[in-house]
């Protein structure tokens, strides 16, 4: 009788769908190179665990109702970042362990949301400088974006995770170039 005067602990009343970015698919190479990560701002509006979305004509940010990320945006792309680039042979150390890499990638987040402009579709841009154990720092800018192929929140996941996957490979590339010079 009581049940419905209680939470018990982890019970999300009402329930609110969280999300995280999907892996890429594929096998990962063992790492080789230490990079410390960081991502160390993120654009108004974006530093919440609410999706956004943009509409282009007025500017307005507003969020999807009921979804969220799992995480803040800059430690969820943090984490989904070092995965990814251990993935690709890098090991990866984040934010709160700078001194353990001798590479570093120090990252802003200038756009992960849906966009509302008559064509629906995710984007992402990230504006990192690399500063590699030798040699100069380099900008490495990256901007995305995929339609979405229904207006829906596993949709919408899916192309701001397929979006992710572009820009985060033009940072791997921008790292390997930097690295062969």
């Amino acid at each position: 009788a009581l049940s419905a005067c209680v939470t018990l602990p982890g019970s999300d009343t009402p329930s609110t769908a969280r999300y995280v970015l999907r892996d890429a698919a594929g096998d990962c190479r063992s790492p080789a190179s230490p990079l410390s990560l960081s991502i160390v701002r993120a654009s108004a509006g974006l530093e919440t665990e609410r999706i956004a979305r943009r509409d282009v004509v007025t500017g307005e940010l507003t969020y999807l109702a009921g979804v969220r990320w799992a995480d803040q945006l800059p430690s969820l792309l943090e984490q989904q970042m070092a995965r990814d680039l251990e993935c690709g042979g890098h090991a990866v150390m984040t934010g709160h362990h700078k001194t353990l890499g001798q590479s570093r990638l120090v990252c802003e987040v200038r756009a992960f949301n849906l966009v509302e402009d008559g064509s629906d579709r995710a984007e992402a841009w990230l504006s990192c400088m690399y500063y590699p154990a030798a040699g100069k720092p380099v900008a490495l800018v990256s901007r995305h974006s995929t339609a979405l192929a229904s207006w829906s929140a596993d949709d919408a996941v899916a192309a701001l995770s397929a979006t992710w996957r572009e820009v985060l490979e033009d940072i791997q590339r921008g790292i390997a170039d930097a690295g062969s010079h």
